[in-house]
């Protein structure tokens, strides 16, 4: 997706860390293991995980391709849902943790919605990742037109996410700092633990959702 490989190994590592982390609290909710959780924002962080991994080594591309559609129907759905989660105000959700997830959201679905305006239209006939910096073959006969700016809207609508996905990683830096002074703790469903949890285990979640929010502006930037 990018021309620099050294980027797209950064992106999977961080990626990476906080697909396991879902992956891992999914499988503890689903065995029981843990009675406090939300399974569908650990899908949610695991589905998105993935595809930013998949994204970066472009195996995925925008909106003409399957893949891509799948994206923004899966991640559009997941936008929806949370949206109208915390539309109702469910007392067992925090607001803000909902708030988050739909920004979450939100940025992905524009993300693969928007690739071919962000990176440019040159590619938009190529396969499977073909906005991601493909070549053109070496014996083409014609020349190949250099990508055509971003829009400026699309520009302004990119860096929005941008700065809304450093204000979320400031917010979860934030509670993760404070997770050892306060009596209890939100977790990613918004529901709230007592003290008798380990204060480790709420600043590793709060640790996840800041490389997972910082992972994301650092991609959206990378595509501008």
């Amino acid at each position: 997706m990018f021309d620099w490989s050294m980027l797209s190994v950064v992106f999977t590592v961080v990626f990476a860390a906080t697909g396991l982390y879902a992956l891992a609290r999914l499988a503890r909710l689903l065995a029981g293991e843990v009675a406090v959780g939300d399974r569908l924002v650990e899908l949610f962080h695991l589905a998105m995980s993935l595809a930013m991994i998949a994204m970066a080594w472009a195996y995925t591309g925008g909106p003409e391709t399957p893949g891509g559609r799948t994206e923004v129907v899966v991640f559009g759905a997941f936008t929806v849902w949370f949206a109208y989660r915390a539309a109702v105000r469910d007392a067992a959700h925090s607001p803000l943790a909902n708030g988050y997830h739909v920004a979450m959201g939100a940025a992905m679905t524009w993300m693969v919605a928007a690739m071919p305006l962000i990176m440019g239209s040159s590619h938009a006939g190529s396969s499977g990742g073909g906005h991601h910096g493909g070549s053109a073959p070496v014996e083409s006969a014609e020349p190949v037109a250099p990508p055509a700016p971003a829009p400026g809207w699309v520009v302004v609508v990119t860096i929005a996410f941008v700065v809304l996905s450093v204000a979320a990683a400031a917010w979860w830096a934030a509670r993760a700092v404070r997770a050892g002074d306060q009596g209890g703790h939100a977790d990613a469903g918004g529901t709230v633990l007592t003290r008798t949890t380990v204060t480790r285990s709420a600043r590793l979640e709060a640790s996840c959702h800041v490389l997972m929010s910082l992972g994301m502006g650092g991609m959206l930037v990378a595509m501008l």
